[in-house]
Order: C-alpha cells, then sequence, then structure tokens
C-alpha cells in the first residue's frame, strides 16, 4: 500500500485515537475503511440520481479527468492520424450478435 502524511485537529485525531482502540484497528485501518464507505455512499448516490450503473459514473468521472489533462484529446488525435481512411464499418448484423453495446453506439453515432 501507498503511505500518505495528513494533518489532523487535536480533536478529531483523539476521536480517531478512541475508535481504533475500541475496534482494535490501527488508526490506518479506520481511515480506509471511513474513506471506503464514504467513497461508495457517494458513488451509489450519484448513480441512483443520475440513472447510470456505478461502473458507468467512475468511467465517466476518469474520461473527464484524463479530458481535462489533455491525455484523451491526444490518445485520440494518435488514433485518428493512424487509422484515418484504413478502417471500414462492420456488417450490422455481425456487430449485433457479438457486441450488442457496440452496435447501438455505432447506430446511433455512425450510421
Amino acid at each position: 500500500m501507498n503511505v500518505i502524511t495528513l494533518k489532523l485537529p487535536a480533536a478529531l485525531h483523539a476521536a480517531l485515537k478512541e475508535v481504533s482502540r475500541q475496534r482494535g484497528l490501527s488508526k490506518s485501518a479506520v481511515v480506509r475503511e471511513a474513506l471506503e464507505q464514504s467513497l461508495h455512499a457517494a458513488l451509489k448516490e450519484v448513480s441512483r440520481q443520475r440513472g447510470l450503473s456505478k461502473s458507468a459514473v467512475v468511467r465517466e468521472a476518469l474520461e473527464q479527468s484524463l479530458l481535462a489533462q489533455g491525455v484523451v484529446a491526444a490518445a485520440a488525435e494518435c488514433w485518428v492520424a493512424q487509422w484515418q481512411g484504413k478502417l471500414s464499418l462492420p456488417a450490422a448484423d455481425s456487430v449485433r450478435a457479438a457486441d450488442p453495446r457496440l452496435a447501438q453506439l455505432l447506430d446511433k453515432h455512425v450510421r
């Protein structure tokens, strides 16, 4: 695991030490568990509000983060430069049978 250091107000540190002692866990374990529960609850709520799967929410957040850093655009430009004019659309029936999700995207955005 990676190690991070953070500063806590005295009252919060005392509470963390007490929870750690009561539960017989390290302070790190208590913090990790709290972070996991908090992030999972937030992810679940966003998923519910937006009507998306949790995977879709995470994927979208990663894409937005990469796009903000210019990574996605650069990768897309490289891909287009490499394959421009060399690709043809697969037959619609073969795509539907192999990957219904891809078929839906092709129908929506390309065909």
